[in-house]
């Protein structure tokens, strides 16, 4: 009885950890025509990154980005994903894909991996430009959560919005607005 409790406990671990990232992906509604040609999309961007043939150390890029967007357009946000990753992962990086994929970390909810991917284009290209996109992966972030973390992210936003109003000269109304509401939920919360 002890091994066919500890076989179905393992069984039901890897299922649940099989299914972890497949969360990430949504459904999406396209015509048969829209997925058919999205499929060749995808094939045909494999195919071009298979066969590169660029300059030494050089990677095929765009397919990569169009690759990872034919995923994205038919829902498979955890395909989307592991494109930019495995490239990243391996070394090779640019900071469109490290935006794209902390767009597609937002996308899916997991914020601090894309704080994380937008930071490292701030630390690693010192385009400061990103912080704007940093406040609004924050602003997201609090929006889905729920007191000292919600109360963490919107400090967090704050912190990292004021750094790029310094930083550039100017201000944003929309920004200054969701935090502004972020502040009045938690004093409402109280």
């Amino acid at each position: 009885m002890k091994r066919f409790t500890k076989v179905i406990i393992v069984f039901v671990c890897a299922v649940l950890l099989s299914g972890c990232h497949s969360s990430w992906n949504v459904k999406v509604d396209l015509t048969p025509e829209e997925r058919q040609a999205t499929e060749l999309e995808i094939g045909t961007m494999r195919y071009e990154i298979k066969n590169f043939k660029g300059a030494e150390g050089e990677i095929p890029w765009k397919q990569i980005i169009r690759l990872s967007q034919a995923y994205e357009k038919q829902g498979e946000m955890d395909k989307a994903i592991k494109t930019y990753t495995d490239v990243l992962k391996g070394g090779k990086k640019t900071s469109v894909m490290m935006n794209n994929l902390g767009r597609l970390y937002e996308k899916v909810g997991e914020f601090d991996l894309a704080v994380a991917q937008y930071k490292r284009i701030v630390d690693e290209y010192f385009d400061t430009n990103y912080l704007y996109d940093i406040t609004w992966a924050y602003i997201h972030a609090a929006q889905a959560s729920k007191g000292t973390e919600a109360l963490k992210y919107r400090k967090e936003a704050e912190k990292v919005f004021n750094a790029w109003q310094n930083e550039f000269r100017k201000t944003d109304e929309q920004t200054q607005q969701e935090i502004k509401k972020l502040r009045e939920a938690e004093q409402a919360a109280k």
